[in-house]
């Protein structure tokens, strides 16, 4: 009998990927909580994430296997009815726990809102799944914080600092999900910075990768705050979704933690970056400034500043801890469970091409 997968986030860029990987590589039907905007209804939402990823309309006997649930991980029983609930539960064999609020800016109250009472929800209707297999939750590696060094895969909470609300609503909604581990099938999955995908170049147009690319790209963004010789960690949609779903099927996987992150072979200076940019926009490299002067340049030219601008520069602040070079991650869980499945994760320089294509195409679209 197929299975029954219940997906939240698959509206946005790593859920997306999620659904489209679960459509095409197996036969399960997929149940999808998707909560309304003031602006468009569930199935809206859907459809234009299915039009990114299928520009030639997605595949009927896909279509036939989705179905949209409206609701909202805030509310009790995520919003559905007593019957729709009671069903859901009942059939369920896999959840994936994808959705979150990744803003930094939001006030920790509300950070806790979101991504820990959301998680409490999941777990919540994990304990009514009669059926329940598996339950994998995407938390991110920089629950990690401020902390230095290498960061192991079984660690969490080492009394970090954090650099923002996003990471540490992100930490305590992973402690929430570590003390069901003896009572549920739960595996972590801790993705680093999500670029895009390596074997077709697609960016998210919502990712602040994609905008600080186009601007560069457009030769808007003269400037980043940072060291040329930092190193970041980059990380393939596709690489995750694939190691997710790998490692996920392997019963050991459950009551651990995963690394899914460049590795330490793989990590990107901020300088290389520059670099690439600069051969294959065919524009003049952005400047790298230490902080201080950094702040001194956008402090002179404010006022000539476009709206755009603007707003890149107060993201560039939110974003300014990842472009100093942060903690390595430690990804031994990882490559042992993918030691026999031929994935890994490609050189950054190598799918960066397609990458930049792939932001022409879509300026000459």
């Amino acid at each position: 009998m197929p299975s029954e997968l219940f997906l939240t986030g698959a509206t946005g860029f790593i859920g997306s990927g999620l659904l489209q990987h679960w459509l095409e590589t197996t036969d399960a039907r997929l149940h999808l909580l998707i909560r309304p905007r003031r602006d468009q209804d569930p199935q809206s939402r859907l459809e234009e994430a299915l039009e990114t990823l299928y520009p030639d309309g997605a595949p009927s006997d896909h279509l036939g296997r989705i179905e949209v649930l409206e609701g909202d991980l805030m509310l009790p029983d995520l919003g559905l009815n007593p019957a729709g609930y009671r069903r859901l539960s009942g059939s369920i064999s896999h959840i994936i726990h994808c959705a979150a609020a990744a803003r930094f800016d939001l006030d920790l109250d509300e950070a806790r809102r979101i991504n820990v009472g959301g998680t409490e929800k999941i777990l919540a209707l994990a304990r009514r799944c009669p059926k329940l297999e598996k339950l994998d939750y995407v938390g991110t590696a920089y629950v990690s914080g401020r902390r230095q060094g290498l960061i192991k895969e079984d660690q969490l909470d080492e009394g970090q600092e954090h650099h923002n609300t996003y990471e540490r609503s992100k930490m305590e909604a992973e402690r929430l999900v570590r003390k069901h581990w003896s009572r549920l099938p739960i595996t972590v999955f801790r993705p680093s910075i999500v670029i895009g995908e390596a074997s077709t170049g697609r960016i998210s147009p919502h990712s602040a990768f994609y905008r600080v690319l186009e601007m560069v790209r457009q030769g808007t963004l003269k400037a980043l705050p940072g060291d040329p010789d930092a190193l970041m960690d980059l990380v393939p949609l596709d690489y995750c979704i694939r190691a997710m779903q790998i490692i996920s099927r392997d019963g050991g996987s459950v009551g651990r933690c995963y690394h899914l992150t460049a590795g330490i072979d793989h990590l990107t200076s901020l300088g290389r970056i520059r670099d690439l940019t600069a051969r294959h926009f065919g524009t003049e490299p952005f400047a790298i400034l230490p902080g201080e002067q950094f702040d001194a340049l956008m402090s002179r030219h404010q006022n000539g500043l476009s709206e755009e601008q603007q707003q890149m520069a107060n993201e560039i602040g939110l974003y300014r801890p990842y472009l100093a070079g942060l903690p390595r991650f430690d990804t031994a869980h990882t490559s042992t469970a993918l030691q026999d499945s031929g994935i890994e994760v490609l050189p950054f320089d190598e799918y960066f091409p397609r990458m930049a294509a792939y932001l022409k195409s879509r300026a000459h679209a």
